[in-house]
């Protein structure tokens, strides 16, 4: 068994998830990625003398499967802007520096704009665990040595001490890999990483380049200076040679463990209980919170960014990303659905959007799912018009608010017998009844074809009802209809549902299932 500990010295992560650069929209890297904590090590090694035995142990170590990991929760900062000295150059009278030196008036420093995304650690100490790992005292002593150099694991702020740790050292771990039911993706290192890494820091060229320039600048030997500068025109064109910045692009699923009773089977619907939760948090805008009824503006923007950031994917991500084909129509089977967590079902809720999740079909494909939740990590703000702009955070804590808990939403694993809709159910067909208990029987009756269409047994009882069950959920006339093809609106109602045996969800029916209307949640009589 190997275990890394790592301990963020102050306290704080300070480390860009690769795909969210954007000044003033980096988001933070959290859990660590295992090929950051490899990247970290690798440098150690690159700028320490290369000691062949520290080459061998990082080539065992990315030969290995992938770490679980022990990381405490994290609180992302506000992303602030700081304005950072540069380099030193020769002050310039017609072009008045931004700041002079005053210890040197000669040099002037000019300040440009930095955002650093960071976040606040619970604990300051992760752990990577490798379980299975047979190491030996050699490539044991050699990681030691390695961790011993380690200084910072992302930004230059982010200061860390690194070292081999005892196992009895790390309690359960909170992430494992799992590609199947994974709700994060974090780049792992594989076969050839060290060897990428090598050729991407030329080391060998830039100590070249370095000691030519050395020679060149040295007036006691003018046949070597001539010599220097010709070689450093000759084989660098006069100019530093190229160093790349590190990038890995192999990616693993990551879950959070699962407990033994989750692997017993209740029914469920064609949706996987991995919600991916994102709390949503105001940045600017007139309201303070968005309620329940502007689900289908959040909801429509939410989807159409996603698109925007799926243009690079398969086909096949495309699809269940939009849910359209290639042709443009809808995909006649099932894909992404976006829904609304609201604070209801409490004696105080008032039904405003504390979040919102992304429901992914069940037995979805790995890479598939990989390729999708890369995609929903891009989106971290949606702009509403006049709602504002909102945030999109990602819930990765161990004890997230109750509304922000997928098992609140599913019922998973247990499942439950009883569930009323938060959101109206968007009726299929327009009623032809028009009695109005024939028309409640035939209500009802599409409502429980809806729950089979979804992979649900057929409930026992349907209730179709003006109001929710649930405390905080607008009556149902509050909420925007849907419109149909030609134009004219859907009727909705919303519903109780009282299956014969315990269910699981996400329990989302009717025709808005897949843009946050129709959406059930567990409901317990008091």
């Amino acid at each position: 068994m190997l275990v890394l500990g790592v301990r963020y010295l102050n306290g704080f992560v300070a480390a860009c998830e690769p795909h969210e650069r954007q000044p003033g929209q980096e988001r933070p890297e959290w859990p660590p990625h295992p090929a950051r904590v490899f990247m970290a090590l690798a440098a150690a090694h690159f700028q320490t003398g290369a000691d062949p035995s520290e080459r061998e142990a990082l080539l065992w170590l990315e030969s290995l499967p992938p770490p679980a990991l022990q990381a405490p929760p994290a609180a992302p900062r506000a992303v602030v802007t700081h304005y950072v000295p540069v380099n030193d150059k020769a002050g310039d009278v017609s072009k008045p520096p931004t700041a002079i030196i005053q210890s040197a008036p000669q040099l002037a420093r000019d300040r440009q704009p930095r955002t650093f995304a960071r976040a606040w650690l619970e604990h300051d100490t992760a752990y990577l665990v490798w379980r299975d790992a047979p190491v030996d005292d050699g490539t044991l002593s050699a990681l030691a040595s390695l961790c011993a150099k380690v200084t910072r694991i992302g930004h230059s702020s982010s200061l860390v001490q690194m070292w081999v740790a005892r196992p009895e050292e790390v309690g359960e771990v909170n992430w494992i890999p799992d590609d199947e039911r994974a709700e994060l993706q974090l780049r792992v290192p594989g076969p050839g990483t060290l060897e990428d890494l090598e050729g991407r820091y030329n080391a060998e060229a830039v100590e070249g380049y370095a000691s030519l320039q050395v020679l060149a600048e040295d007036d006691r030997d003018p046949r070597a200076k001539r010599d220097a500068k010709k070689r450093l025109k000759e084989q660098f064109g006069n100019l530093p040679p190229v160093q790349l910045r590190p990038e890995i692009s192999l990616y693993q699923g990551y879950a959070r463990p699962q407990r033994e009773e989750e692997k017993g089977r209740v029914p469920g619907s064609v949706f996987s209980p991995q919600l991916v939760v994102f709390a949503l948090e105001r940045r600017s805008g007139p309201v303070a919170a968005l309620g329940l009824p502007a689900t289908l503006q959040l909801v429509q923007r939410w989807r159409e960014a996603l698109v925007s950031y799926s243009d690079g994917s398969t086909e096949r991500v495309r699809a269940i990303v939009s849910g359209h084909g290639a042709d443009g129509g809808p995909l006649g089977e099932p894909h992404l659905a976006l829904i609304p967590l609201a604070f209801v079902g409490h004696p105080n809720a008032d039904g405003h959007l504390v979040g919102l999740a992304a429901v992914l079909p069940a037995g979805l494909d790995p890479e598939e799912r990989r390729q999708v939740l890369r995609i929903l990590g891009r989106v971290g703000e949606l702009k509403l018009g006049a709602l504002g702009v909102w945030g999109l955070v990602r819930e990765l804590s161990d004890r997230p608010p109750w509304n922000l808990r997928p098992e609140t939403w599913t019922a998973h694993p247990e499942g439950a017998t009883h569930w009323s809709t938060v959101t109206p159910v968007a009726f299929d067909r327009h009623p032809k009844a028009k009695d109005r208990g024939e028309y409640q029987r035939e209500v009802s009756a599409m409502i429980a074809d809806a729950c089979t269409g979804i992979g649900l047994p057929r409930p026992r009882e349907v209730v179709a009802t003006p109001v929710s069950a649930h405390l905080g959920v607008p009556p149902g006339h509050v909420f925007p209809r849907l419109a149909r093809k030609d134009g004219s609106d859907r009727r909705h109602a919303h519903a109780i549902l009282v299956f014969g045996e315990p269910v699981r969800g996400p329990v989302l029916i009717g025709a808005g299932r897949y843009r946050g209307y129709g959406i059930a949640r567990p409901w317990t009589i008091e």
